[in-house]
C-alpha cells in the first residue's frame, strides 16, 4: 500500500531545509545516484530536484562574444644554433604553443607564428 500524506490548514506545502535539499542533491547526483530513485525515496518530484540544483548552482559564466588575444612572451635560453647545425635539430628544439578553443579543439602552433595567420586559422578551426 502506498504512503499518503494529507496536508490541511493554511500551509499546504512541505518545507525543506537547505541542509536537507543539499543532501538530497548530493545523493541524486553522486556517481551511483539516480534522480528518479532519490526522488521516489524522498517523495518529491524529479523536477523539484532539478530546480534545487539550478537554485544552488553558481551563476553561469558567459564566454566573451569576440575572440581576443593576449600578448605572450617566452623567456629562456636562446634557441638559435650558432654552429650551423641541421634543420632537424632546430625543429626538435622549436617551441610550440597549444591553444584550446571554445569548441574544445586543440590547436598546436609554432610560438613565432604571425598573428594575422593565427587569427584566420583560429577562425577557420572554430567555424569547422
Amino acid at each position: 500500500m502506498a504512503k499518503v500524506e494529507i496536508l490541511t490548514g493554511a500551509e499546504r506545502q512541505r518545507r525543506w531545509s537547505t541542509e536537507l535539499k543539499l543532501s538530497i542533491l548530493q545523493e541524486a547526483f553522486s556517481a551511483d545516484g539516480s534522480v528518479s530513485d532519490v526522488a521516489r525515496r524522498h517523495d518529491v518530484l524529479p523536477q523539484q530536484i532539478y530546480a534545487w540544483r539550478k537554485k544552488f548552482s553558481p551563476p553561469d559564466l558567459k564566454s566573451p562574444e569576440t575572440v581576443s588575444f593576449i600578448p605572450v612572451s617566452l623567456i629562456g635560453a636562446s634557441e638559435s644554433p650558432s654552429d650551423g647545425s641541421t634543420r632537424s635539430s632546430v625543429r626538435s628544439r622549436r617551441k610550440d604553443v597549444e591553444i584550446v578553443l571554445r569548441n574544445g579543439r586543440l590547436l598546436r602552433i609554432a610560438a613565432d607564428m604571425d598573428l594575422e595567420v593565427l587569427s584566420s586559422l583560429v577562425a577557420c578551426v572554430e567555424a569547422a
